[in-house]
């Protein structure tokens, strides 16, 4: 009976394990697919500002509020975004860089973007370098092709 009460808590952690990782996945795709919604915004924006500016120096018009609302609202959206990129850290248990805020894995001790030192705060530890977390690294993936 041994055997089958230690299979069957075999079984269970998998089970537990495997659904804390699932919802773990499915709130990261959440959050980058929030971030990616706010660029779009971001960018429409910019264009909009860029159209308004157009047509000020071409036409004489004067688009001066127009333009610091859509100015505003752009503040806004990178607001949003660097929140949600703070959320995206949070659930792959990464760190944010004090200096560029690039992504770091808990394990780091340099950020790997710019070099600066990783500096925790108080009563945070440094991670295992066996907290792999392959998530983590597709988005340094996305990150490189962006870049180019």
């Amino acid at each position: 009976m041994a055997f089958l009460d230690d299979l069957q808590k075999t079984v269970t952690d998998a089970a537990y394990y495997t659904a804390k990782k699932t919802s773990e996945l499915t709130g990261a795709a959440r959050v980058k697919f929030n971030i990616k919604a706010e660029e779009v915004r971001l960018k429409s924006t910019f264009a909009k500002i860029g159209s308004l500016f157009y047509s000020a120096e071409r036409e004489g018009l004067d688009h001066t509020e127009e333009i610091a609302t859509l100015i505003t609202q752009a503040d806004k959206i990178n607001g949003d975004i660097a929140a949600y990129k703070e959320k995206l850290a949070e659930l792959r248990k990464a760190n944010t860089c004090s200096a560029c805020g690039g992504k770091v894995s808990k394990s780091a001790s340099f950020c790997p973007n710019c070099g600066a030192k990783i500096v925790r705060e108080e009563g945070e530890e440094k991670a295992d370098d066996n907290d792999y977390d392959p998530l983590f690294e597709d988005e340094e993936d996305e990150d490189e092709d962006e870049e180019k």
